[in-house]
């Protein structure tokens, strides 16, 4: 990957993954789809939502990469921010309560797949945006543009910053998860 910043945020999301992700291997399907609780995500959709995220910023980096690479050659040699801020712990600490989601799950997915085909599909989506960028110098992903307000319009490196920390957030949501359903089985 010719962007060491991106590079090392795909490297992140790998870690993150490998962090958490042996010890769901192990549950069952009806504990992948077990909710915590009636209004929280169950850690299949969870896992659902992210490869929704994983895809949502695929498809927008198809459509903003060609569009704004002409103005980002011309700034090619202009400052840029290459980090951002947990913009969900930011939103968390000023309203009190978490970011609503963008990208539910559907209705649909309940116990459709297993932990194996939902890491799956969350791997092959986010090798797919690691290809599309991978030949992106740094200096012109520093000033790609997405236009997304809520995360005060990052740029290509900011915006796979970004994908790592969404993913980071729901992992802790997780990992909260895994100690319910390990004390609900033990109860049982």
């Amino acid at each position: 990957m010719k962007s060491q910043s991106m590079q090392n945020h795909f490297i992140t999301l790998e870690r993150q993954r490998e962090a958490i992700f042996p010890a769901l291997q192990s549950l069952s399907m009806a504990q992948i789809w077990k909710r915590p609780q009636e209004n929280k995500w169950s850690i299949g959709e969870t896992m659902y939502h992210l490869y929704l995220i994983t895809k949502m910023l695929r498809v927008a980096a198809v459509i903003t990469i060609p569009c704004t690479k002409v103005f980002a050659r011309m700034r090619r040699n202009k400052p840029f921010d290459s980090e951002i801020n947990d913009i969900y712990k930011d939103y968390k600490e000023e309203h009190g309560k978490g970011m609503k989601a963008i990208l539910d799950p559907p209705k649909k997915i309940h116990s459709t797949m297993d932990f194996n085909e939902l890491n799956q599909i969350l791997t092959k989506e986010s090798s797919k945006v690691a290809k599309i960028v991978e030949d992106i110098d740094e200096d012109l992903a520093g000033h790609i543009i997405f236009l997304d307000p809520v995360a005060h319009n990052p740029n290509l490196i900011q915006a796979i910053q970004l994908l790592a920390i969404h993913e980071a957030h729901h992992i802790r949501i997780i990992e909260n998860d895994l100690g319910f359903l390990i004390n609900k089985t033990d109860a049982e």
